[in-house]
């Protein structure tokens, strides 16, 4: 009984010590220039939707429509719908759009961290639309997703966007954008071989901020 009670104790401590990774989220392929330099705060929402008045619940999707927004982008776009964290921008969240530009995939892939959290998510390249899902964390569960990139031949301003959806206290709407200048040259199109794969990027890319970020990701703090 002692030995036991000695072994469950033991398993506690090991499960309140392990290491938890959060459901931030960011662009790793192209790859953003942050404006500030600190990861847990680059990784981070810039708005929680739910300190800002919404009434938020898990149907973000519906709520938008209903509301007569067409796209995301539509409403991570307008500036009246919410205000960006302090040391961010409404446009570009913590990267930075005037960064060099960057050079096509010539693979057609765009690498994601992963959706830790429900949510839709787009990719424009200037007003094109290039990728969407209603649900990214099932819609897109690798990390990799191939996007057709002969919209930017003569360069482009690649703009992400995510609403992550997490229950909390209440239901939390999550706020993210980055922006990625583009060169134009190099792409493939959808019509291509399909190349690639989730093992050929280099083993960095893959940590996410380790737990101790706890205010950049469970609430806002500004």
């Amino acid at each position: 009984m002692f030995f036991r009670a000695l072994a469950l104790a033991a398993s506690a401590v090991a499960l309140l010590t392990a290491p938890v990774v959060d459901a931030h989220a960011r662009l790793y392929r192209p790859e953003p220039e942050y404006t500030v330099a600190d990861r847990n705060k680059n990784w981070s929402p810039l708005a929680f939707l739910e300190s800002q008045g919404y009434k938020t619940t898990a149907d973000f999707n519906g709520w938008r429509r209903s509301k007569g927004y067409k796209t995301l982008r539509d409403f991570m776009e307008d500036k009246k719908a919410y205000k960006a964290a302090a040391g961010s921008t409404f446009e570009c969240g913590w990267t930075n759009p005037n960064a060099p530009a960057k050079p096509l995939p010539t693979d057609g892939i765009v690498r994601i961290s992963g959706y830790g959290h429900e949510g839709p998510c787009e990719i424009w390249l200037d007003n094109v639309r290039v990728l969407q899902g209603d649900n990214c964390n099932k819609d897109f569960p690798g990390q990799n997703a191939k996007i057709d990139y002969s919209a930017c031949k003569n360069g482009c301003m690649l703009r992400w966007y995510w609403l992550g959806i997490r229950p909390l206290e209440k239901m939390s709407w999550q706020v993210y954008k980055q922006c990625i200048p583009l060169k134009g040259s190099g792409a493939r199109s959808l019509d291509d071989p399909e190349v690639g794969g989730e093992g050929e990027y280099p083993d960095e890319y893959a940590a996410a901020p380790a737990k101790n970020a706890t205010a950049n990701c469970n609430r806002n703090t500004d």
